[in-house]
């Protein structure tokens, strides 16, 4: 039997890993808009509380993001960092779409939210600032847009205008892997000094 030709393999590699975005947002929705809907009932809040939530949210999503690339993923010798090598090794290969989800498994994805949302919820509780709900619909929408716009980077997809930028910046973070740990929002990277690129530690 023929072996596959490299469109074969990497047409093969777009769908598996087309279909592992898909399955990431879908339980991102289950396990972050959807309990933020169902918060909404335990703790009330009025809509301002709730867009306070939201924007702690996409804040907190954008922090998570900067600290578990930087000091999980990019940590020398650890299973974590095993996995991303394999996103970074495969760059311009057939086989580089089916590495380019930021969710490992959608399992990992549900397990993100419920450790995060355990925080919240029990501040939430203990506070009564009636934000949890917003802070979950915040995750949700960060965690699909940045799983998406790290597609069409690397998939050379299109980008909205505002956005465009993103490309570059996210792919010089693969030339030189010791900064830019943000993926298209570098709040984090220039909050901590890592929205430069320099050069690497020898």
């Amino acid at each position: 039997m023929p072996s596959s030709t490299e469109p074969e393999l990497r047409e093969i590699a777009f769908r598996h890993g087309r279909s592992k975005k898909r399955n990431n947002a879908i339980v991102a929705l289950l396990s972050g808009a959807l309990p933020g809907v169902i918060l909404a009932f335990y703790f009330p809040s009025n809509w301002k509380r709730w867009l306070l939530g939201m924007i702690i949210g996409l804040i907190w999503g954008n922090a998570f993001e900067y600290s578990y690339h930087r000091w999980l993923l990019h940590r020398p010798r650890s299973s974590f960092a095993k996995g991303h090598l394999e996103h970074h090794t495969q760059i311009g290969t057939p086989k580089e779409p089916e590495h380019v989800s930021l969710g490992k498994s959608p399992l990992h994805i549900a397990l993100l939210f419920t450790s995060n949302g355990i925080v919240v919820i029990l501040i939430d509780f203990l506070l009564g600032l009636g934000i949890s709900s917003g802070v979950f619909v915040g995750w949700t929408v960060y965690l699909i847009t940045a799983e998406e716009i790290h597609w069409r980077i690397h998939m050379n997809g299109w980008l909205p205008p505002g956005l465009r930028f993103a490309r570059a910046y996210h792919m010089s973070h693969h030339d030189i892997p010791n900064t830019r740990y943000n993926v298209f929002l570098p709040l984090f990277d220039f909050l901590l000094g890592n929205s430069r690129v320099r050069a690497p530690i020898t």
